[in-house]
């Protein structure tokens, strides 16, 4: 990349400003703002008439990284604004795009209580925190008064435009931008279109998110790794402040980490910084400025997660809406949809920074979200479902969307709140069931027992179907009969847990792990929940004060 462009990366040598941009580094947003929905228009199953026509939309950004990278970057010139902070905001106006001088700014700014319920379903500038009553650190978009937050020009000038008031401007950080990396981008984009299977596709593709990888990378996560088989030299090693553990393969030897004693920032991680940013800018840009601006308070945003938009919209037809208004259709690339489609357009195949329909003009019909990456949607004779952390042979075998509509509806656990439970035991071992429904009570502990003794059992039964199915197939294709396969059964009576088998490497060897997670968990913690268990409120909301 570097040869292709014949750029020079100036690299950070003020540390002030290399703990500057970590601080800002802030990765894609994921969230459920409205956890159920189901579409009512005359292509969708059980349409009523007399109800208001509704649709639900999935659109997916074309590269959106790939568009960010083509924008202005950083490449050099770092130094500390030295001029008045507070007349560093007026001159964000004469700030443009594509202006040769870019700025990051440090700012403490407020969220006024009258733009709270407009912004709700997307509040701007999304911050790293510690939800209440958790441990972990998450991207969330909340309506609060943020401190000292660190913000690309072009996302703090759109946040401006959209009424958030910066109250104080504590440092500026000046630099020298240009399109440097948008020859590469376009070269590998130009490439892509003209792949002809999927390999060379997701090559290019690659090509692209690989650059944007190298300037995220953390340098202060290396490691050194030594192999030691001497008692003296184990001591030696320990003993060093920067010892970080170690692993024994056998009696005579063990791995050694330790992590770096000195540090190299050798990396542009303000690339990755103003990437993370513009693609906030974009995303954000076309659910306030192209979305919300055309259908108003006909649209509720249902799901994000990235660089993909999940809507529900009251419209009679939304692919007319396309057609009639091309503010709408030029924003989008339909390349994907049938050529007979009346809004398909093959010009804008793979553009970055184009919206195109994930559905591909297949009616999503019903949708539901349990928590950010675990949700469910149904469509024209089909239903995809995705859970982040469940093995693939789960997801398809052992899980539908009725089980995610018991999870948010149906059932009232004691450890409905509690985090994703797991328990892993080798294959082998004993799996008796040895527990029977009499014996337990309201006890939290044994009813937790219970639901993972059905998941036990329902597994079972399941995976023997899949193989009666694939013997039967067997048997079928070589006598030349239809084969019918028998549909798998239902985890009835209800249980939220699911056994993940996977084959793992444990001190290098090799072991088939049986692992029972609760895979359908309603709590969402990165947003305040409605008593009815769809609707959500963003940290910060008026609403949510006592």
């Amino acid at each position: 990349m570097l040869r292709y462009t014949g750029v020079k990366l100036e690299l950070l040598t003020d540390y002030d400003m290399v703990l500057f941009m970590e601080q800002g580094i802030r990765g894609g947003l994921v969230q459920a703002s409205e956890r159920y929905c189901r579409a009512n228009n005359p292509k969708t199953p059980g349409y009523d008439a007399e109800k208001p026509p509704s649709w639900l939309v999935y659109q997916d950004c074309n590269n959106l990284y790939g568009y960010a990278m083509g924008e202005y970057m950083p490449h050099g010139g770092f130094k500390w604004y030295e001029g008045d902070l507070d007349r560093s905001l007026e001159l964000l106006d004469g700030m443009t795009d594509k202006s040769d001088v870019g700025r990051i700014y440090e700012v403490d700014i407020a969220y006024p209580d009258h733009l709270h319920d407009a912004h709700n379903d997307l509040p701007f500038l999304p911050r790293n925190a510690v939800p209440p009553g958790s441990k972990v650190n998450k991207l969330m978009a909340t309506l609060e008064r943020k401190e000292r937050y660190i913000v690309h020009y072009r996302n703090l000038k759109q946040a401006i435009a959209n009424g958030l008031i910066v109250e104080k401007v504590h440092r500026v950080l000046e630099f020298q931008q240009s399109a440097w990396l948008a020859k590469y981008i376009n070269l590998n984009t130009e490439m892509r279109k003209k792949a002809c299977n999927e390999f060379e596709r997701d090559f290019f593709k690659l090509l692209n998110n690989a650059v944007f990888g190298k300037t995220m990378e953390c340098v202060r996560n290396r490691i050194s790794m030594e192999l030691v088989s001497c008692p003296r030299r184990m001591r030696k090693l320990i003993n060093k402040p920067t010892f970080k553990h170690v692993t024994t393969y056998t009696e005579n030897l063990a791995a050694v980490s330790l992590q770096h004693s000195d540090i190299h920032f050798s990396k542009p991680i303000y690339v990755g910084f103003a990437v993370l940013e513009i693609s906030k800018e974009l995303m954000y840009d076309y659910h306030y400025n192209v979305m919300r601006r055309h259908y108003n308070d006909s649209i509720r945003l249902m799901y994000m997660d990235t660089d993909s938009l999940i809507y529900r919209i009251h419209t009679d037809d939304f692919y007319k809406d396309l057609l009639d208004n091309p503010a709408l259709l030029e924003r989008m690339d339909t390349s994907n949809l049938p050529v007979t489609h009346p809004c398909y357009v093959g010009t804008r195949k793979k553009i970055p920074g184009l919206f195109k329909d994930e559905t591909a003009s297949r009616v999503m019909y019903e949708f539901i979200a349990l928590r950010a990456k675990s949700y469910a949607y149904k469509l024209e004779g089909d239903e995809k479902l995705v859970a982040k952390g469940i093995r693939g042979h789960v997801v398809r075998n052992h899980m539908t969307f009725e089980d995610h509509k018991r999870c948010l509806f149906e059932v009232d656990d004691d450890d409905d709140d509690a985090a994703d439970g797991v328990e892993s035991e080798e294959v082998g071992d004993d799996d008796e069931d040895d527990y029977m429904e009499d014996d337990f009570d309201d006890d939290a502990t044994l009813k937790g027992e219970e639901l993972k003794r059905r998941a036990r059992l329902m597994a079972r039964s399941v995976i023997s179907t899949i193989h009666e199915n694939a013997a039967a197939a067997t048997a079928a294709a070589i006598d030349g009969v239809e084969f019918t396969p028998t549909p798998l059964p239902p985890y009835t009576p209800y249980t939220p847990y699911r056994q993940n088998v996977s084959i793992r490497s444990f001190e290098h060897r090799v072991k088939t792990i049986k692992t029972m997670k609760m895979t359908l968990n309603r709590f969402d913690d990165k947003r305040v929940v409605d008593d009815d268990r769809v609707r959500t409120r963003a940290y910060g909301h008026y609403a949510l004060r006592v």
